[in-house]
């Protein structure tokens, strides 16, 4: 459940198209010491990679956190470790927008025409 405490971030980063294999190989890693460091927390509620078809090597992260999750990222020695690897591949600096929701729908899983209807 998302409350008003809970922040988002727009995450993008640029790296040489040909290296996209790499980054979703190192993007797994993250997401792997993410399950060990971050998850059993409940406080990452939504964490996703997006690759930008329209623009080889451009890749954007939609991260959803509880307050509290969003202090805490990337502080895992793991996380901090793999994520240095994928900013030595970077082509340019990245860019991180801060979020607040307002309405949200769905957090992960699909949404069907009742989901969130009081019954």
């Amino acid at each position: 459940m998302s409350t008003a405490n809970d922040v988002g971030w727009v995450y993008t980063f640029w790296a040489d198209p040909d290296k996209d294999a790499e980054i979703v190989q190192i993007m797994g890693e993250i997401f792997e010491a993410m399950e060990e460091e971050e998850f059993p927390t409940g406080n990452v509620i939504t964490y996703t990679l997006y690759r930008v078809p329209e623009e080889p090597g451009k890749w954007v992260m939609f991260e959803h956190f509880t307050a509290e999750g969003s202090e805490l990222h990337a502080k895992g020695q793991r996380v901090r470790e793999i994520g240095l690897r994928k900013v030595e591949m970077m082509t340019k600096p990245y860019t991180r927008m801060r979020m607040e929701p307002v309405l949200t729908r769905g957090l992960g899983e699909p949404i069907s025409p009742t989901a969130g209807k009081l019954t």
